[in-house]
């Protein structure tokens, strides 16, 4: 059968319309403008990134997964519950109004989301109005269910996730001002109070916070906010978690400060002067009650710190690590932490235990994660982006970092 001259040339014309039609609504593609919000690797090469985007002037979330270290992605499913609840607010007032969502992955299939999300405004509730949610997966995203929080006295929300061998921990607080630490087995949602150490909610300040970290068979948490510490904790060898005067700098009225563990006896952090507890001058690093920023060390597994290093005089210039991840240790002597210089934020890198320091990115980040003692990956808003972070990977122990498509 001969074909008409004229239908050929259309039919390719057609072919490329087809082609070149953006696939950012497809299965399997990335939206136009993710803002990467969550990371999690559960090991090195096996991770997670959650994202918001604008879907038609609403908020949006969509999860991906690599199994390969960064270098390709594809779709998880995230709960509908959570996708429902986010279209119920605009992309251009959310982030402003809700605190993040976070993603956390003890392995392929086990895995929670959770945070603040919109809720319906009800005529005994604020506009916005907004609620704490958990939800978690055991086949790897296929199917999510919504935990209930109220049975576990977490009103006030989820705060931080960890997973440490067979175990799950989640550290939250209530709405009438307790805190605890809950655990299970990562294959399943049996959810019970790990710690037995006294926990609070901060009587003010700015929002909760906390971190665990983990060598070996050892374990640290600490939780509180700008004012101070207001939960610490120590693994022990049952699973569970002991009372742990936390880092000893605390007394001297440090404000929260996550702690990275070295080795299983060496911990590191960045304390920084809260100017609300002013105890002797010969008790406290020299310039302490100026706002200034010190390194401290313990050499003994957290039963003390020292001043090891100072890194600002003053809230000006100052040294942050109250970034998830922050400050990062890939290998002992290699420091990363965010710097606030004159008009944004900078991501610094000392390879000789602070005594230098060089910048890496200059730009913001939220999150920082190695996966390894050279690969590692950040959440960075670049300047070119008003609103969004982008993930970005390190492969030589932080000196360089690539933006990384997801």
């Amino acid at each position: 059968m001969r074909r008409d001259p004229k239908v050929l040339p259309l039919i390719v014309c057609l072919l490329l319309v087809l082609f070149l039609i953006p696939t950012s609504n497809a299965a399997g593609a990335s939206p136009v403008q993710l803002d990467s919000i969550s990371l999690s690797f559960p090991n090195p090469q096996r991770g997670y990134v959650l994202s918001l985007y604008d879907c038609a002037a609403k908020t949006c979330a969509a999860l991906r997964s690599t199994g390969d270290a960064g270098s390709s992605w594809s779709v998880v499913p995230i709960p509908s519950q959570l996708g429902r609840r986010l279209q119920l607010e605009s992309w251009g007032t959310f982030g402003t109004t809700y605190a993040t969502l976070t993603v956390h992955f003890a392995d392929a299939k086990n895995g929670w989301i959770y945070g603040t999300v919109p809720a319906p405004v009800t005529p005994t509730t604020a506009s916005p109005n907004s609620v704490s949610r958990l939800w978690s997966t055991h086949d790897s995203g296929k199917t999510w269910q919504q935990i209930r929080l109220d049975p576990l006295s977490l009103t006030y929300g989820v705060v931080q996730m960890a997973t440490h061998g067979a175990w799950t921990y989640l550290f939250g607080g209530s709405n009438t001002g307790g805190a605890d630490l809950l655990g299970t087995r990562s294959n399943v949602d049996q959810w019970s109070r790990k710690s037995s150490a006294e926990m609070g909610m901060p009587a003010g300040g700015t929002q909760l916070v906390g971190s665990f970290t983990f060598a070996g068979v050892n374990g640290w948490f600490v939780a509180g906010n700008d004012r101070s510490f207001t939960a610490s904790a120590r693994l022990l060898t049952n699973g569970s978690w002991g009372a742990w005067n936390g880092p000893s700098f605390e007394s001297f009225g440090s404000s929260y400060t996550s702690i990275d563990a070295v080795t299983d006896r060496v911990l590191l952090a960045e304390g920084e002067s809260a100017e609300i507890v002013y105890p002797p001058g010969s008790s406290v690093p020299s310039g302490w009650n100026n706002g200034a920023s010190w390194l401290f060390i313990s050499y003994d597994a957290g039963a003390s710190f020292k001043p090891f290093r100072k890194l600002s005089s003053s809230y000006q210039g100052s040294y942050y690590s109250t970034v998830p991840g922050l400050p990062a240790v890939p290998v002992p002597g290699t420091i990363l932490l965010q710097h606030a210089s004159n008009s944004s934020y900078q991501l610094v890198r000392s390879t000789n235990w602070g005594r230098t320091w060089s910048v890496v990115l200059n730009d913001p980040v939220s999150q920082v994660l190695f996966t390894s003692p050279t690969t590692g990956f950040a959440l960075v808003k670049e300047r070119s982006s008003q609103a969004t972070f982008s993930l970005f990977r390190t492969i030589d122990a932080g000196s360089h970092w690539n933006k990384v498509s997801v």
